[in-house]
């Protein structure tokens, strides 16, 4: 377990990169949850479960429960002006054949009883009982104003097949903050195998990683394989997120498109059989920028020549920069675009900011490669 300086030291981003396998997946959204929000981020999820191998209604079940998470979020989240700096939060991960869904949201103190109860009694019952829980509940007609009487939380047990867990931590004399998590077999719907508290896949480790999203005013992490379809998604996600003017929101879109392009053509891949480049995307945001950070496997003797490349594109000022971009864009002799270097020209031509690197060993063969931009609201 992460705790004291080492929990406040740890880079929890570059742990999810390098914990996560080439079939899995890591997406984190904070912010808020409007509607057409919803469709985007569950949009991105479900175009992740399409690729897998898995029946239909298995599909359907991860999906419910998707759907039924962020709707709790929407229905039961009692948001205040005083505790924005603890906005909502979903999340879907994959390892093997296990999907977990995290979400969290505030809540009135006055409510975390009633709540605590029907979780506790809900995951007391067995499949039958439920069941008969879940017609009694339907049947006797005791909906609250917000749409709900613990109706979808017995239908995430229902259809994962396993309890819920969760976390209540309280934030103030009014509120506190709510974690839900919960898992499902695209196999077969045995029982959850029980996750050590520092594996990314747990309850646990996933409050601390809310708390570093936090501190470090992230707003959106996605870790998998990258291709075109997630890219859009992505963009369409943040697009929908990012306050400032339209040619404020244009210019930092056409940032985020050139950093995921990146990672689609650039970046290396540690096994040949994957079918696009695994890497992160992250966005923060402080009052006056936002700060776009990638991360891919790169080949170790590839990054001294990366690093002379960068070291170089941060030394020229504007005119140096289009000059130097010119001579690459018109030097016939270098064979591709990733010779040329021009993405990582045009990061810093758009950012109007140094590109900060960092290179992380993490074989004979491999490093983590993460580069940061960032650009005014």
């Amino acid at each position: 377990m992460i705790q004291g300086k080492d929990m406040a030291n740890k880079d929890f981003v570059m742990e999810l990169m390098k914990s996560t396998g080439k079939e899995d997946l890591n997406y984190i959204y904070r912010g808020e949850f409007t509607q057409n929000l919803q469709q985007h981020i569950l949009s991105l999820a479900e175009k992740n479960i399409d690729r897998e191998k898995i029946s239909g209604k298995i599909k359907k079940r991860v999906f419910h429960i998707m759907v039924e998470s962020i709707q709790n979020i929407s229905r039961h989240g009692d948001q205040q002006e005083e505790e924005d700096d603890h906005s909502s939060m979903f999340s879907i991960q994959k390892e093997n054949q296990w999907y977990y869904i995290t979400t969290g949201n505030i809540i009135e103190n006055q409510k975390v009883d009633d709540l605590r109860g029907k979780l506790d009694k809900i995951n007391s019952l067995d499949q039958a009982e439920l069941d008969k829980f879940y017609r009694e509940v339907l049947g006797n007609g005791q909906l609250s104003a917000k749409g709900g009487a613990g109706l979808g939380l017995i239908e995430m047990v229902r259809k994962s097949g396993n309890k819920l867990s969760y976390e209540i931590q309280k934030i103030s004399e009014e509120n506190s903050f709510f974690y839900l998590h919960s898992n499902i077999n695209t196999s077969t719907l045995e029982e959850a195998p029980g996750q050590p508290d520092d594996s990314i896949f747990s309850l646990k480790y996933m409050v601390r990683l809310h708390n570093f999203i936090l501190t470090n005013s992230i707003l959106l992490i996605y870790s998998a394989i990258f291709d075109q379809e997630s890219l859009l998604s992505l963009v369409s996600i943040m697009k929908n997120q990012m306050n400032g003017s339209a040619n404020s929101r244009k210019k930092i879109v056409s940032l985020m498109v050139e950093m995921l392009q990146n990672i689609i053509h650039h970046g290396d891949k540690m096994d040949d059989t994957e079918k696009g480049a695994q890497g992160i995307f992250y966005i923060s945001a402080s009052p006056e920028k936002y700060f776009l950070t990638t991360i891919n496997y790169i080949r170790n003797d590839k990054t001294q020549a990366l690093k002379d490349k960068i070291d170089y594109i941060n030394s020229l000022d504007d005119k140096g920069l289009e000059q130097f971009y010119n001579s690459r864009l018109f030097d016939f002799k270098i064979c591709s675009p990733t010779e040329a270097g021009l993405g990582l020209i045009e990061m810093r031509q758009k950012s109007k900011n140094l590109l900060e690197y960092q290179f992380s060993e993490i074989s004979q063969d491999y490093s983590l490669f993460k580069i940061t931009t960032s650009i005014k609201k």
